[in-house]
Protein backbone atom coordinates (compact mmCIF):
# COMPACT_ATOMS: atom_id res chain seq x y z
CA UNK A 1 0.00 0.00 0.00
CA UNK A 2 3.19 2.54 0.36
CA UNK A 3 4.60 1.61 -2.30
CA UNK A 4 1.49 2.54 -4.50
CA UNK A 5 0.97 6.22 -2.14
CA UNK A 6 4.67 6.47 -3.06
CA UNK A 7 4.14 5.64 -6.56
CA UNK A 8 1.59 8.16 -6.90
CA UNK A 9 2.63 11.06 -5.61
CA UNK A 10 5.76 10.54 -7.53
CA UNK A 11 3.59 10.20 -10.73
CA UNK A 12 1.44 13.71 -9.48
CA UNK A 13 4.58 15.48 -9.08
CA UNK A 14 6.35 14.42 -12.26
CA UNK A 15 2.51 15.27 -14.26
CA UNK A 16 2.44 18.80 -12.63
CA UNK A 17 6.28 19.60 -13.15
CA UNK A 18 5.41 21.04 -16.64
CA UNK A 19 2.13 22.84 -17.98
CA UNK A 20 0.37 21.02 -20.20
CA UNK A 21 1.10 21.87 -23.95
CA UNK A 22 -2.06 23.57 -25.86
CA UNK A 23 -3.86 21.91 -28.34
CA UNK A 24 -7.38 23.44 -29.16
CA UNK A 25 -6.50 25.31 -32.49
CA UNK A 26 -5.11 28.88 -33.29
CA UNK A 27 -5.01 31.41 -30.64
CA UNK A 28 -8.58 33.03 -30.32
CA UNK A 29 -8.78 37.29 -30.81
CA UNK A 30 -8.74 39.04 -27.27
CA UNK A 31 -10.09 42.72 -27.13
CA UNK A 32 -11.74 43.52 -23.69
CA UNK A 33 -11.47 47.02 -21.18
CA UNK A 34 -9.60 47.28 -17.94
CA UNK A 35 -11.38 48.62 -15.05
CA UNK A 36 -10.04 52.11 -16.30
CA UNK A 37 -11.98 51.43 -19.51
CA UNK A 38 -8.24 51.42 -21.23
CA UNK A 39 -8.70 48.98 -24.24
CA UNK A 40 -6.09 45.99 -24.57
CA UNK A 41 -5.92 43.86 -27.60
CA UNK A 42 -3.66 40.32 -27.25
CA UNK A 43 -1.79 41.63 -30.29
CA UNK A 44 -0.77 44.33 -28.37
CA UNK A 45 1.39 42.59 -26.35
CA UNK A 46 3.38 40.87 -29.25
CA UNK A 47 6.95 40.24 -28.50
CA UNK A 48 6.21 39.43 -24.91
CA UNK A 49 5.16 36.27 -23.45
CA UNK A 50 1.78 36.16 -22.22
CA UNK A 51 -0.63 35.17 -18.85
CA UNK A 52 -4.20 35.16 -19.65
CA UNK A 53 -6.52 34.08 -16.49
CA UNK A 54 -9.43 33.89 -16.55
CA UNK A 55 -11.22 34.11 -13.38
CA UNK A 56 -14.30 35.35 -11.10
CA UNK A 57 -14.31 36.82 -7.46
CA UNK A 58 -16.79 33.76 -6.61
CA UNK A 59 -14.22 31.29 -7.43
CA UNK A 60 -12.49 30.27 -4.45
CA UNK A 61 -9.35 28.60 -6.11
CA UNK A 62 -9.50 31.68 -8.32
CA UNK A 63 -9.06 33.50 -5.17
CA UNK A 64 -6.31 31.46 -3.67
CA UNK A 65 -4.18 31.66 -7.18
CA UNK A 66 -4.25 35.05 -7.68
CA UNK A 67 -1.16 35.85 -4.84
CA UNK A 68 0.97 33.32 -6.81
CA UNK A 69 0.26 34.85 -10.03
CA UNK A 70 1.28 38.46 -8.99
CA UNK A 71 4.26 36.96 -7.37
CA UNK A 72 4.99 35.04 -10.78
CA UNK A 73 4.43 38.27 -12.33
CA UNK A 74 6.86 40.12 -9.87
CA UNK A 75 9.32 37.73 -10.71
CA UNK A 76 9.33 38.52 -14.11
CA UNK A 77 9.88 42.29 -13.65
CA UNK A 78 11.61 44.04 -16.50
CA UNK A 79 11.20 40.91 -18.99
CA UNK A 80 8.90 40.66 -21.63
CA UNK A 81 6.25 39.26 -19.74
CA UNK A 82 2.83 40.64 -19.28
CA UNK A 83 -0.28 39.17 -17.05
CA UNK A 84 -3.96 40.06 -18.12
CA UNK A 85 -6.82 38.86 -15.44
CA UNK A 86 -10.03 38.94 -17.37
CA UNK A 87 -12.73 38.86 -14.94
CA UNK A 88 -15.84 36.91 -16.30
CA UNK A 89 -18.90 39.12 -16.32
CA UNK A 90 -19.21 40.30 -12.19
CA UNK A 91 -20.41 43.98 -11.28
CA UNK A 92 -17.26 46.59 -11.38
CA UNK A 93 -18.03 47.51 -7.89
CA UNK A 94 -17.33 43.51 -6.82
CA UNK A 95 -14.07 43.26 -8.95
CA UNK A 96 -12.72 46.42 -7.51
CA UNK A 97 -13.62 45.06 -4.09
CA UNK A 98 -11.71 42.17 -4.50
CA UNK A 99 -8.64 44.81 -5.73
CA UNK A 100 -9.13 46.06 -2.23
CA UNK A 101 -8.30 43.51 -0.77
CA UNK A 102 -5.88 41.45 -3.13
CA UNK A 103 -3.62 44.51 -4.76
CA UNK A 104 -2.15 43.43 -8.26
CA UNK A 105 -0.03 44.91 -10.32
CA UNK A 106 -1.49 43.84 -13.46
CA UNK A 107 -4.37 44.56 -15.76
CA UNK A 108 -8.27 43.26 -14.73
CA UNK A 109 -10.33 43.17 -17.88
CA UNK A 110 -14.06 42.74 -17.82
CA UNK A 111 -15.19 40.26 -20.16
CA UNK A 112 -19.48 41.42 -19.45
CA UNK A 113 -20.84 38.71 -21.93
CA UNK A 114 -18.56 36.39 -21.61
CA UNK A 115 -17.45 36.60 -25.31
CA UNK A 116 -14.05 36.45 -24.51
CA UNK A 117 -14.30 32.99 -22.55
CA UNK A 118 -16.84 31.43 -24.78
CA UNK A 119 -13.58 32.26 -27.58
CA UNK A 120 -11.53 30.65 -25.19
CA UNK A 121 -13.29 27.86 -24.28
CA UNK A 122 -12.98 28.18 -20.69
CA UNK A 123 -15.82 26.61 -19.61
CA UNK A 124 -14.06 25.87 -15.83
CA UNK A 125 -12.54 28.23 -13.80
CA UNK A 126 -9.80 29.41 -12.98
CA UNK A 127 -8.57 29.05 -17.01
CA UNK A 128 -5.09 30.29 -17.68
CA UNK A 129 -3.43 30.26 -21.07
CA UNK A 130 0.25 31.42 -21.77
CA UNK A 131 0.79 33.01 -25.15
CA UNK A 132 4.31 32.85 -26.69
CA UNK A 133 5.82 35.75 -28.15
CA UNK A 134 4.68 34.93 -31.83
CA UNK A 135 1.16 35.24 -30.68
CA UNK A 136 0.57 31.71 -30.09
CA UNK A 137 -1.14 29.77 -27.32
CA UNK A 138 1.73 27.25 -25.96
CA UNK A 139 0.09 26.08 -22.55
CA UNK A 140 -2.94 25.94 -20.86
CA UNK A 141 -3.99 25.39 -17.77
CA UNK A 142 -7.22 24.41 -16.07
CA UNK A 143 -7.83 24.78 -12.44
CA UNK A 144 -5.94 26.31 -9.40
CA UNK A 145 -1.70 26.03 -9.62
CA UNK A 146 0.92 28.20 -8.01
CA UNK A 147 2.23 30.26 -10.42
CA UNK A 148 5.23 31.06 -8.91
CA UNK A 149 6.47 27.30 -8.19
CA UNK A 150 10.01 27.28 -9.66
CA UNK A 151 8.91 24.32 -12.45
CA UNK A 152 6.08 26.85 -13.60
CA UNK A 153 8.20 30.17 -13.81
CA UNK A 154 11.08 28.31 -15.64
CA UNK A 155 8.76 26.59 -18.20
CA UNK A 156 7.05 30.26 -18.71
CA UNK A 157 10.94 31.82 -18.86
CA UNK A 158 11.89 29.50 -21.64
CA UNK A 159 9.32 30.72 -24.17
CA UNK A 160 10.88 34.46 -23.58
CA UNK A 161 12.90 35.78 -26.61
CA UNK A 162 16.21 36.07 -25.71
Amino acid sequence: MRLAAAALLLWCTAAFAQLPEWSGGPTPALRLQDLDGKPHALEDYRGKVVLINFWATWCEPCRVEMPSIERLRASMAGRPFAVLAVNLAEPESRVRGFLHQVPLAFPVLLDPDRAAAKAWKARYLPATFIVGPDGRVRYSYFGELDWSRDSVRKTIAALLPQ
